[in-house]
């Protein structure tokens, strides 16, 4: 169906509408075969009312001549009463068989002889009825009298007009019940071979359809996976309908995610060389005119330079970040493992950051269990600087942080696995804390818990970040959480040893 072209409602349409016409075929094949049943039932009641109706008109025509005979011989009046029920009667037989076989010509040829007989037969049994009694001998009307004579050859008349109808109906009625079991049996079979045919071509047309649509969308799954690997996609696949064009419309998606990912390459290249080159020369030069290399400057001077040197470093430090994410981002952040202990660590960061503690009287207290970590020192140390300067930044003057590592174990991620020893290092302050629902976002790139930071903490948005992807690096995770004592507790977990 793929070369008709179709749209995917078209052919919606096509997979409802020919099983619709089967269907439809197969009621009218149904209705023909119940419809050919039904006829045949009708034709047996048919021929089991003529039958009985004949029967019936003989039996009323023997009726009504014992009725005038009897009222010849003993004038009663069950006689006198009964011969004019009995002759009603055969006219309304007459008048029923002429319903009955009035659209057979054979039939209705032969049912006006019987008309002629019954009329001669009335004629007689009125004559008869109306002889006196005295006149009426035994002998004349049931020994071998002409009237007796008459009455046999009328009835004689009678069955012999009916005798042709009777057979002919009598054959119906033979042959009607095998009619009936064999249109009953071709009815069964129709319906089992539609209802299968129905099963069969209802899979077929979903097979036929879906082939098309599904491989389809398996080869636009297959890309977005291949969009993830930075592998290169299918071929477009076929067709016009809207699967061809959400194709046609990610494969061009994914165009402009490359042009764009050379425009940032390109962005990065010129960050790396030429923003932070001349912002480190800068940099040497503020230094340099800070320190009175070129002679004392006056102190309004020196106040200008020291900040426009603050400013520059806060610069350098926001692209150093933001090209260390993209390296992480980009997997070409290297660790360089190797046994090294925790307290090494903690003390590294916090050495480093003696001087800002010192400015606001922070005392920096360090709780350290002997225990070793696998893991690429510089890095952890930059994850630890990270954490500990923010919390001096949001720490009163006067305060404490509290810098504790020990080793834990985690519960095991599949059963009759052994449990994790982790090694866990917590920051805790008491500054202003992370809201709850922030304690999530802050770990994303650009978010602060304030607007405000950026200006007046000198944060850029990064720091956390980075450190996120470092510990995850390691294999291990990063969080915060609330300082019973007002503040928050940073916390970062790593293996002890990295598969």
């Amino acid at each position: 169906m793929a070369q008709l072209n179709l749209k995917i409602s078209q052919r919606g349409f096509l997979l409802v509408s020919i099983p619709l016409v089967f269907e439809i075929l197969f009621v009218w094949v149904l209705t023909s075969l119940n419809s050919q049943l039904e006829a045949e039932m009708r034709r047996e009641a048919h021929a089991k009312d003529v039958v009985r109706t004949v029967f019936k008109l003989q039996r009323d025509l023997l009726d009504c001549a014992t009725a005038a005979a009897a009222f010849s011989l003993t004038n009663d009046v069950y006689s006198d009463e009964r011969f004019p029920l009995t002759r009603r009667w055969i006219k309304q037989d007459l008048e029923q068989l002429d319903i009955l076989i009035g659209n057979n010509p054979e039939q209705t040829r032969k049912l006006k002889y019987a008309h002629v007989v019954a009329e001669r037969g009335l004629k007689l049994f009125d004559d008869l009825k109306s002889r006196r009694a005295e006149a009426a001998t035994l002998d004349s009307l049931i020994g071998t009298g002409t009237t007796y004579g008459r009455v046999r050859s009328l009835v004689g008349q009678m069955g012999g007009a009916t005798r042709d109808i009777i057979e002919e109906e009598e054959r119906i009625l033979a042959q009607s019940p095998g009619m009936q079991s064999q249109h009953r049996e071709m009815l069964q079979n129709a319906l089992i071979v539609g209802v299968g045919l129905n099963v069969v071509v209802a899979v077929m047309l979903a097979m036929f359809f879906s082939k098309g649509i599904t491989k389809r969308l398996e080869i636009m799954s297959e890309n977005s996976s291949r969009v993830a690997k930075g592998e290169p996609l299918h071929p477009p696949v076929e067709g016009s309908d809207e699967i061809a064009q959400l194709d046609q419309t990610f494969h061009r998606m994914v165009d402009d995610l490359n042009q764009a990912e050379i425009k940032r390459q390109q962005l990065l290249q010129t960050v790396s060389h030429d923003l932070r080159s001349p912002l480190s020369s800068v940099r040497g030069i503020l230094t340099l005119l800070s320190a009175g290399a070129m002679g004392p400057l006056p102190e309004k001077a020196l106040g200008k330079v020291k900040i426009a040197e603050s400013d520059v470093e806060r610069l350098i430090k926001l692209i150093t970040d933001l090209l260390d994410l993209e390296k992480i981002a980009e997997g070409k952040s290297q660790l360089e493992v190797a046994p090294v202990q925790v307290k090494r660590l903690v003390e590294r960061a916090a050495n480093s950051l003696v001087s800002l503690a010192e400015e606001k009287g922070i005392n920096i207290s360090r709780t350290i269990d002997p225990v070793q970590v696998l893991a690429d020192e510089d890095r952890l140390v930059q994850v630890i600087v990270n954490l500990l300067s923010n919390a001096i930044k949001f720490s009163p003057d006067g305060g404490e942080i509290e810098v504790e590592a020990a080793m834990v174990e985690t519960v095991a991620s599949t059963a009759g696995s052994p449990p994790k020893q982790m090694i866990e290092i917590t920051v805790a302050d008491h500054g202003r804390g992370v809201p709850e629902d922030l304690q999530e976002k802050i770990f994303e790139r650009f978010e602060q818990v304030k607007k405000t930071d950026a200006t007046e903490s000198g944060g850029s948005g990064l720091g956390l970040a980075i450190c996120k992807s470092i510990v995850e690096l390691h294999g291990g995770s990063i969080g915060v959480r609330q300082n019973q004592g007002g503040g928050s507790i940073f916390w970062l977990r790593i293996p002890q040893g990295r598969s």
